[in-house]
């Protein structure tokens, strides 16, 4: 019984996971109409850090065993933060790509992956 809880559980990382990834990414190429004005200065690069640190989250709990080297899974978040900001600036979507963006997506997958490594990792 124990094994087929696990595996539940595995599934259901899997499903957040890739709903999450869906979700920013229909999020990050939707046009934006009506923005609010930021409460703070660099209100938008504090949430780019938070979505990519959860979504480096999600990905490694959904996969722990797949990628022996966490450090992939790292990558692989960043190239996807670039190439989202890369569809914003030539999509014609009324979105713009900005490195800075790309770079709190970064600096987010990063510190998600730290995190894991240091306080979540259970082997």
């Amino acid at each position: 019984m124990p094994m087929l809880i696990k595996n539940l559980s595995t599934l259901k990382f899997k499903i957040v996971a890739l709903l999450y990834t869906l979700g920013l990414t229909f999020i990050s190429l939707t046009p934006i109409h009506n923005v609010k004005i930021p409460t703070f200065k660099f209100e938008d690069k504090v949430v780019h850090f938070f979505m990519y640190f959860f979504l480096t989250i999600v990905w490694i709990l959904a996969y722990p065993r797949v990628l022996k080297s966490k450090y992939v899974y790292l990558s692989l978040i960043i190239l996807w933060g670039i190439f989202i900001e890369f569809l914003q600036s030539y999509m014609n979507i009324g979105r713009t790509g900005d490195p800075l963006d790309a770079l709190a997506n970064a600096l987010g997958a990063g510190f998600g992956l730290f995190v894991f490594i240091k306080f979540l990792r259970t082997n």
